[in-house]
């Protein structure tokens, strides 16, 4: 499924969610036309006979499985602001920057992720997953838990040998219930993350995985030669065409900090601190004159928050920012 088919079943989702409740007349209007069109007709049609499938069949066995599976527990921080201290370089300078921590739902509280009708029947597992800026987190059915970051999808397939997730994409923290007879497994780019009652964070870009151990045991096998790696805590693991190594962790709070909706930067070069800045916006950054990749950066930001970091970047280096292009931002050497 393509992600535009992806955001048309969760539209689809979220207007069946709406219209099987007390909709007003304006919410019916707006439904109808956004029906008019016959792709999201047809989402629409494909999630109104999947739960009409699920209704029939509520008192099975099998769905009732399902739908302990596909229970999200939601972790809800209030909004809160505090103040971080932010070096830009070597000026040392101190940005104040706001946080707004928040857990995201591609569902509504009360609809769980549907299934096409022929994989309802199959008792298909389930999906979760994140749009760009947000995270999620969920609640497995033996009370291990998983949050998304930016731009992730997860897909639960537990079966009676293992605990088996599969991080399709993007990135995601763990923590593992303990004493369970099962092991719990994370597939990740060809790689398996075996762990045993532990915290650790698997992270999926197109060309690497990289696992960051934070706690308890974790072994990594898969790839080339079929090696098996075992991470101790603070260790992390990269795997790549390049190759597969092991090193100590840099920065926990480094690591971590998208947790807390923030990124946090350790004289990093200015095309990395890019690069991260931009998995969690719409209009991304670009750097417009290849002198300015190489410059150091050492600070907190809050993700999404663009404005702050090119603001940043333009009172405390040689560079400007070109806003002209709605779709992106261009970061220039100041004349």
């Amino acid at each position: 499924m393509t992600d535009m088919e992806d955001a048309r079943i969760e539209q689809a989702a979220l207007w069946y969610a709406r219209i099987e409740g007390a909709a007003d007349r304006a919410s019916l209007a707006a439904f109808e036309q956004w029906r008019t069109d016959a792709h999201n007709a047809q989402a629409y049609a494909e999630i109104a006979e999947s739960m009409r499938l699920v209704r029939s069949a509520a008192k099975s066995p099998e769905l009732l499985a399902l739908r302990q599976e596909t229970i999200a527990g939601l972790v809800v921080s209030p909004p809160t602001r505090r103040r971080w201290p932010v070096a830009v370089g070597a000026a040392g300078a101190t940005i104040a920057a706001g946080i707004a921590i928040a857990i995201w739902f591609s569902f509504p509280p009360h609809v769980a992720p549907v299934a096409r009708p022929a994989q309802v029947a199959a008792a298909a597992p389930p999906r979760y997953g994140t749009g760009i800026g947000q995270r999620l987190s969920v609640t497995m059915p033996d009370g291990s838990t998983a949050t998304l970051n930016t731009n992730t999808r997860l897909q639960v397939a537990y079966d009676a040998h293992a605990r088996r997730l599969v991080l399709e994409r993007g990135q995601a923290v763990f923590h593992v219930a303990k004493g369970q007879a099962l092991p719990f497994e994370v597939v990740a780019g060809g790689r398996t993350i075996t762990a045993h009652g532990t915290v650790f964070d698997v992270r999926l870009d197109r060309d690497a995985v990289a696992v960051a151990l934070f706690e308890g045991k974790v072994s990594v096998s898969g790839g080339p030669g079929g090696r098996e790696n075992a991470l101790l805590p603070n260790q992390m693991l990269t795997a790549s065409a390049a190759g597969t190594r092991v090193t100590p962790i840099r920065s926990t709070e480094q690591l971590t900090s998208w947790q807390n909706g923030m990124i946090v930067f350790d004289d990093e070069p200015l095309s990395v601190a890019v690069a991260e800045i931009n998995r969690y916006v719409r209009r991304p950054l670009v750097i417009g004159d290849a002198g300015l990749s190489s410059l150091r950066i050492s600070g907190a930001f809050q993700s999404g928050d663009t404005k702050a970091f090119v603001e940043a970047m333009q009172l405390y280096f040689p560079v400007q920012a070109d806003e002209r292009d709605p779709a992106r931002i261009i970061l220039k050497t100041k004349p």
